[in-house]
C-alpha cells in the first residue's frame, strides 16, 4: 500500500520549532550595585564638587582609601566565617602606637618592630577564634571585650604619649611607583591576593564552604574550626600591618586612631554585598565599597560638613545598601 502523502509532501507538514529556548533574564551580581554607585558617585563628584577630583585631593585621599581597604578584607575574611571583629580598635591602636614607642625606645630597626607586629597579630587572632570556637563566647562579645583590653594593654605599654614614625617607615609611606601612592599599590595587590586565594584555590573554596554551611562541611570532614581561627588569625595580621602603614603615612599615630576603622570596615563589607548570614563574599567588591565610603567623605568634606554629617551619611548609605541588597535577593530568588 502507498502512502497518500510523498515524502516531500510529508516534510513540509511537519512543524519543525528550531529556535532557541527563551533565555531568562540574567539577574545582576550581588556585586553589581557597589560599583555601579561607585562609578555614580565619582561622575556626580565631576560634576558637583570637581575639587574634590583634582590631582591633589585624590593624592590624599587614596592612601586612606588604601588603609582603609586592607582592614576591610580582614573584617570581610571573619563576616564570610559568621563572625565579626569588633576589636579592630583596640588592634590599630595597639599595634600602630606600640610600634612607634617600642622602635623608638630600645632604638631597634623597623623590621624587628614588624616581626613584632606580626606576632602580636597573630596572638590576638588566635585568643579571638579560640574563644569563639573552644568556648563558645559569640564574637560580638569576644571581640568587644578583646579590644578593651587591647586599648588598656596600649595604654599600659605608651602611657598614651607616642612617638613619631620612623624616618624609614615615613618615607615608604610617602613614596610613589608611577605616580601612584605605593600604599594603594599594597593595597591591590592584597585584595588580588586574598581574593585569587579564595576563588582559585582548594583552601579558599573550603573556606567559603564552611562560612556558608559548617555543618555540611563538618559533616564531609573539613575541619571548620580551623577555618574560623584561621580567619581571625589573617584578620588581625591585615588590621596590624595596615595599622603600621597609617602610623608611617600619618607620621604621629594617636591613641584614638583605630576608632574610625570600626565602623568603616563594617560598612564597606556589608556595603560591597558580603552576605552577613557566612559564605558568600567578595573582597574585590569591599575594596569598591571603601572607595565609595571614601569618595563620599572627601565629597561631604569637601562642600564644608563637619565629621558628624559625615558619619550621616555613611549611616544613610549603608542603610540603602542594605535596601538594596535585599531587592537584588528577591529579584534573584524570583528569576532562578
Amino acid at each position: 500500500m502507498s502512502n497518500s502523502l510523498s515524502d516531500p509532501e510529508r516534510v513540509a507538514t511537519v512543524d519543525l520549532d528550531v529556535s532557541p529556548p527563551a533565555r531568562r533574564p540574567r539577574a545582576a551580581g550581588p556585586y553589581t550595585g557597589i560599583v555601579l554607585a561607585t562609578c555614580a558617585l565619582f561622575v556626580l563628584s565631576a560634576i558637583v564638587v570637581p575639587k574634590s577630583l583634582s590631582a591633589q585631593s585624590l593624592g590624599a585621599m587614596l592612601p586612606f582609601w588604601a588603609i582603609l581597604a586592607i582592614m576591610s578584607a580582614g573584617q570581610t575574611l571573619v563576616i564570610q566565617q559568621r563572625g565579626i571583629d569588633l576589636s579592630i580598635p583596640g588592634v590599630v591602636s595597639l599595634t600602630a602606637m606600640g610600634f612607634v614607642v617600642f622602635v623608638d625606645r630600645n632604638d631597634a630597626p623597623v623590621f624587628v618592630g614588624l616581626l613584632v607586629v606580626v606576632a602580636l597579630g597573630v596572638v590576638i587572632g588566635l585568643v579571638n577564634g579560640l574563644i569563639n570556637t573552644r568556648i563558645n563566647v559569640t564574637p560580638l562579645i569576644t571581640t568587644l571585650a578583646l579590644n578593651a583590653l587591647l586599648v588598656g594593654a596600649m595604654f599600659t605599654y605608651t602611657k598614651g604619649v607616642g612617638s613619631a614614625a620612623p624616618p624609614s617607615l615615613q618615607a615608604f609611606a610617602a613614596s610613589s611607583v608611577l605616580g601612584i601612592s605605593t600604599l594603594v599599590w599594597l593595597a591591590i595587590a592584597t585584595v588580588l591576593v586574598v581574593g585569587f586565594v579564595l576563588r582559585q584555590t582548594a583552601v579558599g573554596r573550603r573556606f567559603v564552604a564552611v562560612g556558608a554551611n559548617p555543618d555540611a562541611a563538618r559533616a564531609i570532614g573539613v575541619r571548620v574550626d580551623c577555618y574560623i581561627v584561621g580567619a581571625y588569625i589573617a584578620a588581625a595580621l591585615l588590621f596590624a600591618l595596615a595599622a603600621v602603614l597609617l602610623a608611617g603615612y600619618a607620621q604621629n599615630p594617636a591613641p584614638t586612631m583605630g576608632n574610625p576603622y570600626l565602623f568603616q570596615t563594617v560598612m564597606a563589607v556589608v556595603i560591597g554585598g558580603t552576605s552577613l548570614a557566612g559564605g558568600r563574599g567578595s573582597v574585590v567588591a569591599t575594596a569598591v565599597a571603601a572607595l565609595f565610603l571614601t569618595q563620599l567623605g572627601q565629597v561631604v568634606l569637601t562642600l564644608g560638613a563637619n565629621a558628624a554629617v559625615q558619619l550621616l551619611v555613611q549611616a544613610i548609605a549603608m542603610a540603602l545598601a542594605l535596601a538594596g541588597a535585599a531587592m537584588l535577593e528577591r529579584r534573584r530568588k524570583r528569576t532562578a
